[in-house]
């Protein structure tokens, strides 16, 4: 495939939504395994770029993985951090000419923006016990 065809939203999701949105996170009061974790979270969603050919698979990484990546993030950091980084993230996105040019993603955006307060109901229903223990 040309590089000429390929839609800037394909690697500005990456370069943009999601490293500024870790930029602007004070990850400052984590304590190591946290920070490890959201290593983890952040390679999640870099490594997914891989397979993107075109803003068809960026909404479906959206739509589909980006809701249960969120999931882990509450599995394993603090509720705070993964809601800012994912609420960012998506925000960052949504000032992207790219974006406000597609309604389908726009669209996308704004649905799994919904969604989120959704997993983090049912993750706070499902489990009493999380991974992450406040430090003393």
């Amino acid at each position: 495939m040309s590089t000429l065809n390929i839609n800037p939203l394909i690697y500005r999701f990456v370069r943009y939504c999601l490293n500024r949105a870790y930029l602007e996170l004070d990850d400052s009061k984590l304590s190591a395994d946290e920070r490890y974790s959201l290593e983890t979270i952040l390679m999640l969603i870099r490594q997914a770029e891989d397979g993107w050919e075109d803003v068809d698979d960026v909404i479906k990484f959206i739509n589909e993985e980006l809701p249960k990546i969120y999931r882990q993030a509450l599995e394993r950091l603090p509720d705070k951090i993964a809601d800012e980084l994912f609420e960012k993230v998506l925000n960052n996105c949504k000032e992207l000419d790219e974006v406000k040019s597609n309604s389908k993603v726009l669209d996308a955006i704004n649905n799994v923006l919904s969604e989120m307060k959704e997993v983090k109901k049912k993750f706070l229903e499902e489990s009493k016990t999380r991974i992450y223990e406040p430090s003393a």
